[in-house]
């Protein structure tokens, strides 16, 4: 049996415009901008060459994060033109690439250290003790949850984690 070999793009995306509250879009929504910038940025033969392998695999709206899955022979079309995306459906937005990895879960660990290198920003941007004592509070539950997912037998997926990080975020905006 043939291996299929992947390409994970870990990418945050960056709203400009909106900054207390993330817009409403989804994984669908994501994906047909990538899929045009593609087409934009490599014509019709990058489009044929990516068009079956391109998918958004992870999208979380709180966190603002998504995962996109290409195969791995052609992960420099698709590359090359997530820098073009400007807009996703109505919103300006800008897409960072964070990672690029060989699996989903090496996407994941990547995931979560980079996270916990931002969550001292979070704390030292609070204006208030009481927005502090919330993101304390939340270190502490995605400390604890964390925790508890090490002594379980599977590895949990960044859906379970995110709770409390995305918490952490939502109070950082604030």
């Amino acid at each position: 049996m043939v291996r299929f070999k992947n390409r994970y793009l870990l990418c945050e995306l960056v709203f400009p415009d909106t900054k207390k509250e993330s817009p409403n879009i989804d994984s669908k929504t994501v994906y047909f901008a990538v899929r045009d910038a593609v087409l934009d940025a490599h014509g019709d033969y990058g489009l044929g060459a990516v068009q079956f392998s391109l998918s958004v695999k992870y999208f979380n709206i709180k966190t603002n994060i998504v995962i996109i899955r290409v195969e791995r022979m052609y992960f420099d079309i698709v590359a090359s033109s997530v820098i073009f995306v400007r807009k996703i459906g109505i919103h300006n937005v800008i897409i960072k690439t964070l990672h690029v990895g060989g699996s989903v879960r090496a996407c994941q660990k990547f995931l979560i250290t980079y996270h916990k290198k931002n969550l001292h920003l979070l704390y030292f941007n609070c204006k208030t003790e009481e927005q502090r004592s919330k993101v304390m509070q939340s270190i502490v539950e995605a400390c604890d949850e964390l925790e508890n997912q090490h002594f379980n037998s599977k590895p949990a997926l960044p859906n379970t984690t995110t709770s409390a990080l995305s918490n952490l975020l939502e109070i950082g905006r604030a």
